[in-house]
């Protein structure tokens, strides 16, 4: 109950509406992730369903419930980056001739989810006051979110456009796909450059992905750092690159400027060539100078946050407005040990205690630098750099377990999971106390909602991950995947009926590029195999640095990420963004957060779940 004077705030039905939101939210935004490379924070979405359940339908939630209802939908939603981003390299590399996956104990990896979730939660809290009372960061997307939770009498109007936008893309998207074999109703790619009869040189193909508009139009402005990277990659670097000649030999001689449908089919060859011999190579080195930037932006902040730490509690008004220290330092503990579990479980007898000791101390000291750097390009411009520092996360681990050795990938993949959670939900718990701190919450109750509900994320996106990779395969190589397997069914005939071959996709499946998953297999190669090109990694790294620094925080990470993600999704994100800088200026950035954001984001949803449940469909009938 809640007391007579007192507004609703952490109640039942925040948290058990927040928890099965979350759930929908974690299962699409998987799909999302992998598909265009990078996830969706949940808190708009979460904040609107609040409305539409606690102040429409229940008509009794006030806004500070709502808030919680959000809090712990995002919470939920969250931790599915940090296992996309990872895991799903432990599916795509082969050693000894077999999949890594194989060998994989499982349930290590959901004991490093969830440790990794808690401890971001936990160890965060103790910044709260620097990070958003002292340096008052603006967490952009936390903004939006309050702006919509102000907002009461146009909630329940947001909750029927994100309907709409959900129905809209569901139709769409469902038209797309091939339920049961007959091919799909509307092509899943347009040719656009082929039809306007432009050089194969510049591939204009745009994905019917509802999913990436969407996104794109959320992202705004700030989203264009993809679109530009995109532009810079297929538009510019790789007809230099042929011009110079500086491709393999297979390559050389393609036309830039041949309008043939031979010529397309060879630009497309070419694009996915050239992701894997020069693109990734300079956009990893990219994330990874842009991650050094953001450690070198927050430094300050990294000292004023030690300082605080020796603070001791807080009180405000002889009202408690944190969880106690007792309680971060109890699950610091907790989740500390999970990790240092997870550690030797993953690695069994490869490991000894004292490496997964050594290994949980690197990781943990790591995780809480690398939640720092995310929380702060977070709360500056809404992009983190939290795939470059897994990356680093996974590097460091591999070196200390031995970087040759096939038996350190699994547990450094499996920390370095750990790691990327906690990082994703201490910037995803900064906006979020950000929201409250906007609306008058309580820190404590959201605090409390968080501890309360992390751990349930992890093992539900792990699940997700499963049924894709047997329903549709993932990673660069998935057109491949899915062709051996037609062929070991003995169904390769029908499968190329449908326009599937090794080297592409049959109409309605869905590609799931996982470019995260792909730039972290391509890391762990080049360093097993100790063939590294220093100069690629060099040019990026530099280019990385210098964007982030002058430009950006988080820019160079964003640029870098968009060299090897699909053009036909990323040019569909841009044109989103491209749509929410024009609607904004003619209409007003009010009529595009009250209209044009849930619609834009019931886009999200509907495509995703729509690919989940085709997903299910698909994975159920092979049982």
């Amino acid at each position: 109950m809640t007391p007579r004077g007192t507004y609703r705030e952490l109640t039942p039905q925040a948290l058990i509406g927040g928890v099965l939101v979350g759930l929908v939210l974690n299962m699409g935004i998987v799909f999302a992730g992998l598909q265009i490379g990078f996830t969706i924070v949940g808190s708009t979405v979460g904040a609107i369903i609040g409305f539409g359940i606690l102040r429409g339908i229940l008509r009794q939630g006030s806004i500070l419930e709502v808030n919680v209802f959000q809090t712990i939908a995002s919470s939920v939603n969250t931790v599915n980056s940090g296992i996309i981003f990872t895991i799903p390299v432990l599916f795509l590399l082969e050693r000894n001739g077999a999949r890594l996956s194989d060998s994989v104990d499982w349930t290590a990896v959901v004991m490093a989810g969830v440790a990794g979730s808690l401890l971001g939660v936990v160890m965060i809290i103790p910044l709260r006051r620097q990070i958003i009372d002292l340096e008052r960061l603006r967490f952009p997307s936390a903004i939006a979110v309050g702006t919509i939770l102000r907002s009461p009498g146009a909630g329940i109007e947001k909750a029927r456009l994100l309907t709409i936008g959900i129905v809209v893309a569901a139709v769409f998207t469902g038209l797309t796909l091939d339920w049961n074999g007959s091919g799909a109703v509307i092509s899943d790619s347009f040719h656009v450059g082929e039809l306007l009869g432009l050089p194969a040189g510049i591939r204009l193909v745009f994905a019917a992905s509802l999913l990436s508009l969407g996104a794109g139009f959320i992202a705004g402005r700030p989203g264009l750092a993809i679109l530009y990277g995109t532009i810079l990659n297929f538009w510019v670097l790789i007809p230099a690159c042929v011009w110079l000649g500086w491709v393999e030999p297979q390559y050389a001689a393609f036309d830039v400027f041949g309008r043939g449908s031979s010529d397309y089919m060879d630009a497309d060859a070419l694009a996915n060539g050239f992701r894997n011999f020069t693109a990734n190579k300079v956009g990893i080195g990219m994330i990874l100078g842009g991650a050094i930037a953001g450690i070198m932006i927050a430094l300050p902040a990294l000292k004023a946050a030690l300082a605080s730490l020796r603070g001791g509690g807080e009180e405000a008004g002889g009202r408690r407005e944190e969880v106690s220290m007792n309680i971060v330092g109890t699950g610091t503990l907790i989740g500390g040990g999970l990790f240092f579990a997870a550690a030797k479980l993953s690695g069994g007898d490869d490991v000894s205690w004292f490496e997964a000791g050594l290994v949980t101390v690197a990781g943990i000291t790591w995780l809480w630098l690398a939640s720092l750097v995310v929380a702060q390009t977070t709360g500056r411009t809404d992009w983190s750099p939290l795939s470059g520092l897994s990356l680093i996360a996974i590097a460091i681990l591999m070196g200390i377990l031995g970087p040759s050795e096939v038996s350190s990938i699994i547990p450094a993949v499996t920390l370095g999971a750990a790691v990327c959670v906690a990082t994703s939900m201490c910037a995803d718990m900064m906006a979020d106390l950000k929201t409250g701190y906007l609306v008058g919450g309580r820190p404590l109750k959201q605090q409390i909602a968080q501890i309360a509900t992390c751990w349930i994320g992890p093992g539900v996106s792990l699940l997700v991950v499963f049924v894709l990779w047997n329903a549709y395969a993932f990673g660069p190589d998935q057109a491949q995947i899915m062709w051996d397997r037609a062929v070991a069914a003995g169904t390769e005939v029908q499968y190329a009926a449908s326009g599937g071959s090794a080297e592409q996709l049959a109409e309605g499946i869905p590609l799931l590029g996982a470019p995260q998953a792909g730039a972290l297999q391509a890391a762990i190669d080049i360093v097993q195999s100790g063939d590294v090109p220093v100069g690629k990694y060099l040019t990026g790294a530099l280019l990385g640095l210098v964007v982030s620094l002058l430009v950006s925080p988080g820019m160079g990470v964003m640029i870098g990420l968009s060299l090897y993600l699909p053009f036909k999704y990323m040019i569909v994100f841009g044109l989103g963004g491209l749509i929410s800088i024009f609607v904004t200026k003619s209409k007003g950035p009010r009529f595009v957060e009250d209209k044009g954001v849930p619609l834009a984001a019931g886009l999200i949803v509907g495509d995703a779940l729509v690919n989940i449940t085709n997903a299910v469909v698909k994975v159920a009938g092979t049982l």
